[in-house]
């Protein structure tokens, strides 16, 4: 995609300069903002522009309006409109409704400027839910209130997460949303709030304009502004900027409408229509309607201009709906090998864990020896400590311990849930295992958890979207790893689903409809989705019936056969140690107490705890 030129993205900022430059008014004006408000929405704005899609937060008041009359929008106009503009508002597409009326009013007499409903003489045009239908001027700015400015707002309700998954261009939630969608709709049935990628980096919510005016935002010669009041969020659009609809290579993107359908007062089949009535259709922007009417539109341009390639057509959409699920086998694994003159594909190094002050300090008096992981230095937990293996390509290791013997915290800290105190990892598949991948940022440790690590939780919960389908929970770690073709996709959770033994017929149905094991299969064939070269388990089979915890088993022995993955088990059960490890290492209190071949340990074991664990598995 190609970005916004900085001369395009200058003449932006300078048209904000200048739309704002006259808007300074005396103190005794019956302005309803003040000037330290129009100020600070300025500064937002020019951030805006700067940044295309980004959020901008700025700081107001709460407007003096009606509800409904979108305060977000009015305080982006009341800042940028000036004496000498001319402003026009849109209520649905509406000049003369009540809204619109009242707003328009509010406008001009806070500020002075002149009014018009027609768009071609409109230098500020004020909207809710409509791009106008006559193309805007260079020079000219669209100011949308926004009701919900948040693409992410519908899966995932922390704002923290929000920003995080924004800043790292985390949007796989926002592409299963649109997969969902197409299982249980056929299409991608959303109108307003379509999402769209903005100069190639940040998703934004169209809100509140309907997939029709989409288009008219993509490289457009006038600047947007989306004006969000409850959020206090600014976003922009300058001109000739990539506005792109998200959408997978084999769905195409469409507009809403029906060819053949037209305007019942003007004639139109080009304009966003709306239905009056069974069957009867008018344009939603009343402007254009009339002048179509009395003649005063360019007709011609304006066809060639609306996205009429883009409206629904019944062939391309057969068969969207639940496609046939093709059952193709899985590939064969991908082939990470090891790390340079090494057998392994991950090594650990003398991890440690401290829950409290002191580090290294707070280690002296705690462990199996001392009776306790207390310090009785600084009080802090010493969790685990000098904790070291390596894992082969096909090889499982066993983390074996009571609870609170350190065992999922070592884990935790592998998978990049807790930051170790000491030591290093090191993966084959990253740098060629020369990069310590504990020294990684967060986002980076986030990206090994696609591309590298899978982790199956001992709580399917914790690792499952349970109000998504099963094939959409896999689809959601796939879309994350850049898979962007529905129809793939599908067939790549139908395969995985196969495997691990879920009925296909269940693809579709949401995850919290399953029973415990089945949860705990979908989860499984999700962190498989990606081949990672480490699989880490945690207490797979706690929680599950006797039969059931067999079957998993029985499942995941064969999965780490065939799939050539290193696998690091952590279960207090010797039981299931015993069934999926070729080596373990048995932890007591943080340290490790003894370690070897699994088959080994279960037939010979020499520390007194090991001894313990045995017994308790052949009971």
């Amino acid at each position: 995609m190609s970005s916004p030129s900085t001369s395009s993205i200058s003449s932006a900022a300078a048209t904000v300069g200048e739309l704002l430059a006259g808007s300074a008014r005396p103190a005794e004006d019956r302005g309803i903002l003040d000037e330290g408000a129009k100020r600070e929405i300025r500064r937002a704005a020019l951030s805006a522009v700067c940044v295309p899609g980004y959020q901008v937060p700025f700081g107001s008041r709460e407007m003096p309006v009606a509800r409904g009359w979108g305060s977000g929008g009015l305080q982006v106009t009341l800042a940028v409109v000036g004496a000498a503009d001319t402003v026009k508002v849109i209520d649905q597409g509406d000049d003369d409704g009540v809204n619109a009326t009242n707003l328009r009013r509010l406008i001009t007499g806070s500020v002075g400027c002149a009014e018009t409903t027609d768009s071609r003489e409109a230098s500020v045009v004020q909207t809710r839910h409509r791009v106008p239908e006559q193309p805007l001027a260079a020079d000219d700015v669209l100011v949308l209130q926004v009701p919900v400015p948040e693409p992410l707002r519908g899966v995932q309700k922390s704002v923290a997460e929000c920003a995080r998954m924004h800043a790292e261009a985390d949007y796989s939630s926002i592409w299963v949303s649109l997969y969902e969608d197409l299982v249980h709709n056929g299409v991608i049935s959303r109108s307003t709030g379509y999402p769209v990628l903005v100069d190639g980096r940040y998703v934004m919510a169209t809100t509140p304009i309907p997939r029709w005016d989409v288009p008219r935002l993509h490289r457009s010669t006038h600047l947007s502004l989306f004006g969000a009041g409850r959020e206090k969020r600014i976003y922009a659009v300058p001109p000739y900027t990539d506005v792109v609809p998200l959408t997978f290579d084999d769905v195409p993107f469409e507009v809403e409408g029906a060819r053949g359908a037209r305007c019942a007062r003007c004639g139109s089949v080009d304009t966003f229509l709306v239905e009056h009535g069974s069957a009867r259709f008018g344009c939603s922007d009343t402007e254009w309607c009339d002048r179509v009417r009395a003649g005063d539109a360019d007709a011609e341009a304006h066809r060639a201009a609306a996205p009429l390639a883009l409206l629904p057509e019944a062939a391309r959409r057969a068969g969207r709906q639940r496609p046939p699920v093709e059952t193709r086998p899985l590939p064969p694994p991908r082939r990470t090998g090891c790390a340079d003159g090494t057998d392994w594909t991950l090594k650990v190094d003398r991890i440690g864990k401290v829950h409290g002050p002191g580090g290294a300090a707070a280690v002296p008096g705690t462990g199996p020896e001392h009776r306790t992981a207390v310090s009785p230095v600084t009080g802090a937990v010493v969790a685990a400590w000098d904790i070291g293996f390596d894992v082969a390509p096909g090889e499982a290791l066993g983390l074996i311990g009571e609870s609170g013997s350190g065992k999922s915290t070592v884990l935790r800290c592998l998978v990049g849930e807790e930051a170790a105190t000491t030591g290093t990892v090191r993966l084959a598949a990253v740098d060629r295992g020369r990069t310590d991948v504990l020294s990684l940022t967060p986002a980076q440790r986030r990206r090994l958890r696609i591309d590298v690590l899978g982790f199956v939780h001992q709580d399917p919960a914790a690792g499952l979207t349970l109000n998504v389908t099963a094939g959409g929970n896999i689809a959601e770690r796939l879309t994350a790893a850049g898979w962007r073709s529905y129809r793939d996709i599908r067939a790549r959770a139908a395969a995985l689903l196969d495997r691990v033994e879920v009925p296909l017929v269940r693809m579709d149905d949401p995850v919290a409809t399953f029973s415990g094991g089945m949860r705990q299969r979908v989860q499984i064939a999700k962190a498989l989705a990606t081949d990672p070269a480490v699989l880490l388990l945690d207490e797979p089979t706690t929680g599950l019936d006797a039969s059931v915890a067999a079957g998993v088993l029985d499942l995941l022995r064969g999965l780490l056969a065939e799939r050539d993955a290193a696998a690091v088990v952590v279960s207090h059960d010797f039981g299931v140690i015993e069934a999926l490890t070729d080596r373990s290492l048995v932890m007591q209190l943080g340290r490790v107490v003894e370690q070897g071949l699994t088959d080994q340990l279960f037939r010979d074991p020499h520390h007194p705890y090991t001894q313990r664990l045995v017994a308790a598995a052949r009971r």
